[in-house]
């Protein structure tokens, strides 16, 4: 289909006008209307993206509902007066004042970027000596002035003088092996700088500069990172209706904004086929939702409402099927060719197909820029330098592996002449022509910004689709198109329907505290008024403010968790992530006034505490105040801590020290200087407890009886003569006033009471303000980049056998032995089905499916994303948890047994592992736990090493595994390894994988299929 083919440019002139614009479309919608149409199926899947029908969607919603131009508008689109009329030139104006209403043409150039990044060298695992071994470092060095004067910190090269152009209606495919780069070029094109240490060199945004995007005109450039980044528990319908809203344009543009609205969600919805799905969560690794196509597809849908004019898309087809791929990228080409977008994206194992909808290809390894120009000139380019392509090798496979010299073949009589490393390619690169004609490109380009003044073109589009920009000079000066009320309701519907979706954690959160107010409502039933229950009484109500207390702690891990999504959202202009400050803590009122409510009238009455009316609702008022308060404290820790590690230390200390310092275990007559100071200025906690104190002692008078009063016994019967031991008593007094008992024993003056309630409602103003400020400015991970962290004492391990025959094995394609598919495992299922319950009812996901695996043999499970392969495997694992499975599955012809999970492994499509372990310490840990017991630990250890070469993960045995988006650890490509190896190393009957080379490039896909083959036929494992 000629539609495929890739659109050239001519890099003499150094850029496309709006007429070769217009003709590119023309071009593709017309050969599709000579052809017939394009076609539906890819690989024998149902194509679900149509440029043709996605283009005609974004039309109709132009020709509806944009408002129609005034006559001096259309006058002034004709250039001259006394000219003749040029209809191409009348027609591309009116598209570019009158629609699609979100779009303007933006353009992106760079030329000599370098990017540095932090250095590799000395970066060891932390341990209890690390801090002591800095702080007298630090004092060594003149407690840090001698840095001031000394060398640097070093910095390593990431980038290296990359050059290029990215026109309006083009699209560029980056390529390249997983650490060549990739992700810190998409980054640094993504405007997306804080996490590297320097950057040299210039891009710009249609005459815009990188730092002018960041402050004003933000939404213009989104970068869409590797992964999926959405709130699990929305819909895919209440996802794209969130950006939709955030990003709608103003009146001025629209006649109909909800007209305009309800089309554009259709069209979303039909263009990237996710009618099907869109009334179902979305999901993550760990809650059920949609399929990971789906997913991808919701991204990308989310980035078209967004409305950016560069968008830039990192590992864009990762986890995807080749009929969804296609799907995704053909997608790309309808925003790309509509709305005139400039679009970056890099993919591992590109088809032929995909890769024939880019216009321009740019080849780099090692930071080094190895190519850049047309497409379909890539590989006449690399040929002409003496590597060959093979014939049966995809061309996108075939650019990214020119540096490998154990795959790639020369062209004979070059032997010896070509290019080697990554840095002869460069040096190539650098002296040909097609370099020139970039770099001539490169000039032409920013002649033609400067020409056509698209930086003011570009500033006036985005102030008219502003609400309310006309008259405030800020509201022109910001990066968000709505106003502040407005993206405060849209962040109120959201989390709203957040907060509905996660209903049923809120209620066994309820049922948690009021079982809890019932158990401690028992043990202190009913205390006296007496001086035996004074203490008691001061412990309930300690117990009320800490159980709420640590209860709210449990917000933490939410905001770690959401915080990636509001990065996200923020790079593209929806709202300001400080409003959500605000808005969680206005949700959070009704939930918490019924909980607060129902957990006092249980543990209120129960422990028989002051009964009357306005005694009960100042309690539950007081209560109320301190648990907001100690809620927003730890959202603000959980916002302003870089990893959820450092956050729970950061407030388990905080919350032991409000502990310990509020006054019931320490009064604060005892306390110690280091303690008073915190007690006074920065427990919150310990204003909340004097308040419940004040009001429940306040009126109360405590009877002395028995032994509290001295003496006593026998003949001792005159109060007159005796002293109650209570706190505040008086002599011959036979009760004592309980604030006396207070203001004695606590320091509590009654009279403060209000004040102190005041001080937590202003503690709780101040915690909100930070957490808006931390929310709104602070951003931590997302460095693009990881960096090895080594332990800095290697355990001893036994040398390695190098007669393994690893390379053979490696290499092994040989079929099983009948001895082998004797000794081996045969898995055999019948009339398999697999139902869920659903809202209304019940879902059958598997349908009388049937299939067998023989023993030394890999059996591969194909279909489209969404088909059900993950669904399949998870239930023959039986690893399911919820639903019905019925049929027939059979283990060398017997019923599965109890054991039948130990005895197979399963390699999950996400890579899920403890981040503070090492890559050894993981397969070790594997190996001795599922691993026989009659099995020697060092045998086991001698399999893991064994196991480590096989996969190539021998130089970072002793790496962290770490956290990608902390960019501390091992990388993407080398977790889906160590999620293959933890499975290897427990030597299973029977190895089930998920998509085991999702996210990998060719090569190393190729190895990891190697080694499988090679364990399937040397080892009689059944591999599904």
């Amino acid at each position: 289909m000629s539609a495929n083919k890739p659109v050239e440019s001519d890099y003499g002139d150094g850029s496309s006008t709006d007429r070769e614009h217009t003709g590119s479309l023309e071009k593709r919608a017309s050969s599709e209307s000579a052809e017939g149409g394009e076609p539906d199926t890819s690989f024998g899947e149902p194509l679900r993206v149509s440029v043709s029908r996605g283009t005609s969607r974004f039309q109709s919603i132009q020709r509806t509902y944009s408002k129609p131009l005034s006559l001096e508008q259309e006058e002034s689109m004709v250039e001259g007066k006394g000219s003749a009329f040029d209809l191409t030139t009348w027609l591309t104006g009116r598209q570019q004042q009158q629609g699609p209403p979100f779009t303007t043409r933006v353009g992106l150039v760079f030329s000599e970027l370098s990017v540095y990044g932090d250095s590799v060298a000395d970066k060891h695992i932390a341990t209890l000596a690390t801090p002591v071994w800095k702080a007298l470092k630090w004092v060594r060095h003149g407690f840090g002035v001698r840095g001031l004067f000394g060398k640097k910190d070093e910095q390593r090269r990431l980038l290296n003088k990359m050059s290029g152009v990215v026109e309006d209606g083009e699209m560029l495919l980056v390529l390249g092996r997983p650490g060549s780069g990739c992700s810190t070029l998409l980054r640094v094109l993504g405007n997306q700088r804080k996490s590297y240490r320097r950057i040299e060199g210039d891009v710009s945004y249609g005459g815009l500069t990188p730092a002018e995007i960041a402050r004003s005109y933000r939404g213009q450039v989104a970068y869409n990172a590797e992964e999926d980044q959405h709130h699990p528990t929305l819909t895919v319908r209440q996802t794209l209706e969130f950006a939709i809203q955030c990003k709608m344009p103003s009146r001025r543009m629209l006649k109909d904004r909800e007209g305009y609205r309800r089309e554009l969600m259709d069209t979303l919805l039909d263009m990237y086929g996710l009618a099907n799905c869109a009334d179902t969560i979305v999901g993550n690794a760990f809650i059920r939702g949609c399929s990971g196509g789906e997913r991808r597809r919701v991204t990308i849908a989310e980035q078209t409402a967004a409305g950016a004019a560069v968008d830039i898309y990192d590992g864009a087809t990762k986890g995807l099927d080749s009929s969804s791929a296609l799907d995704y990228v053909r997608s790309l080409r309808v925003t790309t060719d509509v709305l005139r977008k400039s679009t970056v994206v890099s993919i591992y194992q590109a088809s032929e197909d995909i890769y024939a909808l880019f216009d321009k290809v740019m080849v780099i390894d090692e930071g080094r820029q190895l190519y850049f120009g047309p497409a379909a000139q890539a590989v006449a380019y690399f040929e002409a330098l003496g590597v060959q392509k093979p014939a049966r090798q995809t061309t996108a496979d075939f650019l990214s592996s020119v540096t490998q010299l154990d795959e790639r073949r020369l062209v004979l009589g070059v032997a010896g002449k070509a290019p080697q490393t990554a840095a002869d390619f460069e040096r190539a690169w650098l002296a040909s022509a097609q370099s020139r004609d970039v770099r001539a490109g490169v000039d032409a380009f920013r002649a033609q910004l400067a020409e056509d003044n698209r930086g003011h073109e570009i500033r006036a589009f985005v102030d008219s689709t502003k609400m309310g920009g006309g008259s405030s000079r800020l509201r022109r000066r910001s990066p968000y198109t709505s106003t502040m009320a407005f993206q405060s309701a849209q962040l109120f519907r959201r989390e709203a329907a957040i907060m509905w979706g996660n209903r049923a954690a809120l209620a066994f959160k309820l049922c948690y505290q009021l079982v809890f107010a019932a158990i401690v409502g028992a043990l202190f039933n009913q205390l006296p008024e007496t001086s035996s229950g004074a203490f008691l009484r001061s412990g309930v109500l300690f117990f009320a403010l800490l159980f709420n207390s640590l209860t709210a702690q449990s917000e933490i891990p939410a905001a770690c968790s959401g915080r990636l999504v509001s990065y996200k959202q923020k790079a593209l202009a929806m709202y300001h992530p400080g409003l959500l400050a605000p808005v969680q803590t206005v949700l959070d009122l009704p939930y918490m006034v019924v909980s607060i409510t129902l957990f006092s009238v249980i543990l209120y009455f129960a422990a028989g505490l002051e009964r009357s009316a306005g005694h009960f609702f100042a309690f539950v008022l007081f209560l109320l105040a301190a648990c907001l308060c100690l809620t927003a404290l730890f959202r603000l820790i959980g916002n302003a801590s870089p990893s959820l590690d450092v956050a729970h230390t950061a407030s388990g200390v905080i919350l032991l020290l409000s502990i310990i310092t509020n006054g019931y275990l320490v009064p604060p007559a005892q306390m110690g200087w280091q303690l008073r100071w915190f007690y006074w200025a920065l427990n919150s906690l310990h204003y909340g407890y004097n308040t419940l104190m004040s009001l429940e002692f306040r009126n109360l008078r405590l009877a002395c009886t028995g032994a509290s009063l001295v003496p006593s016994g026998a003949g001792f019967d005159d109060v007159a003569h005796q002293v109650c031991t209570l706190q505040g008593a008086r002599p011959g007094a036979a009760t004592v006033l309980g604030r006396d008992y207070l203001l004695a024993g606590y320091g509590i003056d009654v009279g403060d009471m209000w004040w102190e309630f005041v001080v937590v409602l202003a503690y709780f103003v101040v915690f909100v303000a930070a957490m808006a400020l931390c929310m709104e400015f602070l951003e931590f991970g997302n460095t693009g980049y990881t960096t090895l962290v080594h332990k800095r004492h290697k355990p001893a391990v036994e040398p390695y056998d190098a007669s393994g025959d690893d390379d053979h094995y490696v290499r092994s394609f040989a079929a099983p032995s009948d001895a082998q598919l004797l000794a081996g495992t045969t898995f055999t299922w019948r009339d398999f089905t697999y139902t869920v319950p659903v809202k209304g009812g019940h879902r059958q996901l598997l349908n009388d499916v049937a299939g067998f695996v023989r023993p030394g043999q890999m059996t591969a499970l194909m279909g489209a994303s969404g088909a059900g392969k993950t669904t399949l495997l998870d239930a023959l694992s039986q690893r399911k948890t919820i639903g019905a499975l019925d049929g027939e599955v059979l283990m060398d012809g017997a019923p599965l047994a109890r054991s039948f999970r130990r005895a197979t492994g399963y390699a999950e499509q996400l890579d899920v592992h403890a981040p503070l372990a090492t890559v050894r310490e993981l397969l070790r840990f594997s190996a001795r736990l599922r691993q026989p017991a009659a099995v020697p630990d060092a045998a086991k250890d001698a399999y893991v090493e064994r196991v480590l070469r096989l996969l190539d993960m021998a130089p970072i045995a002793d790496c962290l595994v770490g956290d990608p988006d902390a960019g501390a650890g091992i990388s993407l490509e080398q977790r889906k390894r160590l999620t293959i190896g933890v499975e290897l190393v427990a030597r299973p009957k029977m190895l089930f994988l998920d998509e085991p080379t999702s996210g990998l490039a060719a090569d190393a896909a190729q190895r990891i299929v190697r080694i499988l083959r090679r364990l399937a036929s040397a080892e009689r494992q059944t591999i599904l």
